[in-house]
């Protein structure tokens, strides 16, 4: 029996046998198997790598590890289910405060104005951020409003800073993009620095400087804890003894807030009435 792939020289008559003809079919749909597995594959490892596409729609080109927004996805599952079901693919604006935080993806190539790129939304990238002093307490770091060349460094974000080049102002950095750390209250010292007690007729008006009870480092100074944006509440009249110790947090914009404090009312013990 003649080989049924034997190959043809120059100048024969082509003559191709049922077993040569079927055996480029089963060639070719093996290999066009293999292209779609491999694309799965592919798409797997996108979504599991923490990388997606994204629409650059901030009206201006994204550098390479440049800030976006999440403005949704690129194609709503009312619009197509099967192509939003397909891939994660995003639209990107510059960021907000009122919208972004915690929601947004960094570019890992440059990403020119209304064009399609790669953006990580979580795991750790390279991006730069904007540390404003040398306060070890900012170990993290969040979109800075309307800013896409960088992060700021903050005491709460959603990306963790896994290292910084160092100094002020705006430098390279690792982070880790992820869930967006949450603002939870800490203990502080106080000591009253102004204000006065209080009487029958006036409110206490006490402010104090506020430290960290572990450094003793200085936190803030001069707080009325009853302005805003701190929460504590006084009685309307009455003395009130300087409170010493009490809980803060840290809002959105970085600003150190006042939940609760020791601060009393001073009472005075009754006296005893006497029998005639």
């Amino acid at each position: 029996m003649g080989d049924a792939l034997k190959k043809v020289r120059a100048g024969e008559s082509l003559r191709m046998p049922a077993a040569a003809y079927n055996a480029f079919i089963d060639a070719a749909v093996d290999l066009r198997q293999r292209q779609q597995s491999q694309g799965r594959e592919a798409q797997r490892e996108f979504r599991q790598s923490g990388l997606v596409l994204v629409r650059n729609d901030s009206g201006a080109d994204a550098d390479q590890f440049h800030v976006l927004g999440i403005d949704g996805p690129l194609i709503a599952p009312d619009a197509s289910e099967q192509n939003f079901k397909d891939r994660v693919a995003l639209k990107g604006i510059a960021p907000t405060d009122d919208d972004h935080l915690g929601k947004f993806v960094v570019c890992i190539e440059p990403i020119k104005a209304g064009a399609l790129g790669v953006a990580c939304a979580a795991g750790v990238c390279q991006v730069k951020i904007d540390m404003p002093d040398e306060d070890t307490e900012r170990s993290f770091a969040e979109i800075a409003d309307g800013v896409t060349a960088n992060l700021k460094a903050l005491r709460y974000g959603s990306a963790g800073i896994l290292w910084r080049a160092g100094g002020t102002g705006v430098q390279w950095a690792i982070v880790r993009l992820g869930k967006r750390a949450l603002r939870y209250p800490f203990p502080v010292d106080l000591s009253q620095s102004g204000g006065s007690q209080g009487d029958e007729t006036t409110p206490a008006t006490w402010t104090y400087d506020v430290t960290d009870p572990d450094t003793g480092d200085s936190l803030a100074t001069g707080v009325d804890p009853v302005s805003s944006p701190h929460k504590w509440q006084r009685p309307g009249v009455g003395q009130m003894i300087p409170a010493t110790f009490g809980y803060a947090h840290y809002d959105k914009d970085d600003q150190l807030v006042l939940g609760w404090i020791n601060e009393m009312v001073d009472q005075e013990a009754c006296q005893e009435e006497t029998g005639y």
